[in-house]
């Protein structure tokens, strides 16, 4: 497990490379787009953007591998799965968030009833909850992803339009948009619970 400022760094670094990969997929699937209407007008650019769109997705995945470890224990486990964890800090936004304003009214903080506070912040441990699973489903995604994708990338720079006529261009156009999908999904889930805790 790596030390939290480790992690942090590497966080930011699986990020930068994450948004590059989600856009070289897209730009993979824009350049692929003709295809499906057999206008082969750009094949070694599809070409090309598939290698940088791989690439992209595993140096992405690589850094998310290595981060992991550190992610399961300091925050799905010791928050995101710890109701405790998560109505401990939900109350104490509420108490801070009770200074902020009356501070802004010029005037002493209120006392607040216990029963109120667990009222607004009961379904916090649920979201958190959610959100630990949705990471948990987004990783076995990815996985699907690297193979398909690698997939998509090795039948598209095997086959020649010119040679072998329409030939696997559903697979080539579908495995890039599946490819694709899973990489927005991937960024989207990431950055939710990056949103909801992080190191």
């Amino acid at each position: 497990m790596l030390d939290v400022g480790t992690a942090r760094w590497l966080l930011i670094a699986h990020a930068i490379v994450a948004a590059a990969a989600v856009a070289a997929t897209t730009h993979w699937c824009v350049w692929l787009w003709p295809f499906r209407r057999e206008r082969y007008v750009k094949v070694q650019a599809a070409r090309r953007f598939g290698i940088i769109a791989m690439s992209l997705y595993l140096v992405a995945t690589a850094g998310g591998m290595l981060v992991y470890p550190t992610y399961k224990a300091r925050v799905k486990l010791e928050f995101l799965a710890s109701s405790k964890a998560v109505l401990d800090d939900a109350a104490a936004r509420v108490h801070a968030g009770e200074e902020l304003r009356a501070r802004a009214a010029n005037q002493l903080p209120r006392e607040l009833d216990p029963g109120a506070v667990l009222r607004a912040t009961r379904d916090e441990p649920d979201r958190a909850g959610k959100v630990a699973r949705w990471f948990d489903v987004k990783e076995h995604w990815v996985a699907v992803g690297i193979f398909l994708g690698l997939a998509t990338m090795a039948v598209l720079l095997a086959w020649d339009p010119k040679r072998d006529g329409r030939g696997p261009q559903t697979f080539v156009v579908l495995g890039a948009l599946a490819t694709c999908a899973i990489t927005w999904l991937a960024a989207i889930v990431g950055l939710v619970t990056t949103a909801t805790r992080s190191f």
